[in-house]
């Protein structure tokens, strides 16, 4: 595998972003390939192991052949960014759907179809991967969320939204999610899944949702990324 570290200077957010790029050991540009868009990118690779599990399983034919795009963040940045009443939040998914997915589709051999693009987060980058999709449902045509961060405010927002084109969603929540702290206060993330599984229902969707025994930790969402990447690609 290659990982490779770019620096764009985003129009939208008016800051350069670091992207790190991973390419498989096969990589040709004869081929083009679908790609994941991992928010939080450093803490996917440095706790979720992400780039020699992409690897692995590509190596024990698991796997397509694929490209992953890292996005770090800043944590000071991550609610302004992340969260939908955040201060740069339409910036950041103009960044996302525009600047970045343009960059890759241009230096890269990527399949361009939205169903071919995939996005990835947790918690709250489980909350900014899916308002993305929803504002760009042409660009992203596929959502995977680890213990996404939501309350009734924003599902209610998801009930709101029209579903253009179909989408395909991945929604994991743990069975001990029921009073994680976050900047909005403590958020019963089981009740807030349970909430938005039942919307995605009545939707153009395809969901797929599953549950573990655990909390709020990297520990499970890694050793559930296996799963994840299975049901998206398997």
């Amino acid at each position: 595998m290659t990982l490779e570290e770019i620096v764009l200077d985003s129009r939208h957010l008016g800051t350069p972003e670091k992207l790190i790029v991973y390419t498989p050991e096969r990589y040709s540009p004869l081929y083009s390939y679908p790609v994941l868009y991992v928010q939080d990118g450093e803490d996917y690779l440095a706790m979720g192991r992400m780039a020699s599990l992409l690897d692995r399983m590509i190596r024990e034919k698991d796997l397509p052949d694929l490209l992953a795009v890292f996005l770090p963040v800043d944590k000071q940045k991550r609610q302004a960014r992340y969260h939908p009443d955040g201060s740069e939040h339409l910036a950041y998914r103009r960044f996302l759907a525009e600047e970045v997915v343009s960059y890759m589709d241009t230096h890269y051999s990527t399949e361009t179809l939205g169903n071919a693009r995939t996005l990835v987060g947790e918690s709250l980058g489980g909350v900014v991967s899916l308002f993305t999709a929803l504002a760009y449902p042409h660009t992203f045509g596929q959502i995977a969320c680890q213990s996404i961060a939501m309350d009734s405010e924003l599902n209610r927002r998801v009930a709101e939204t029209v579903f253009a084109v179909p989408l395909t969603l991945y929604l994991e929540i743990g069975t001990k999610e029921t009073n994680v702290a976050s900047a909005r206060g403590p958020l019963d993330l089981v009740r807030a899944n349970e909430e938005l599984r039942g919307i995605l229902q009545t939707k153009m969707a395809t969901l797929v949702y599953e549950t573990f025994e655990g909390d709020h930790t990297w520990g499970h969402w890694q050793a559930n990324l296996p799963r994840m990447l299975r049901t998206l690609f398997g």
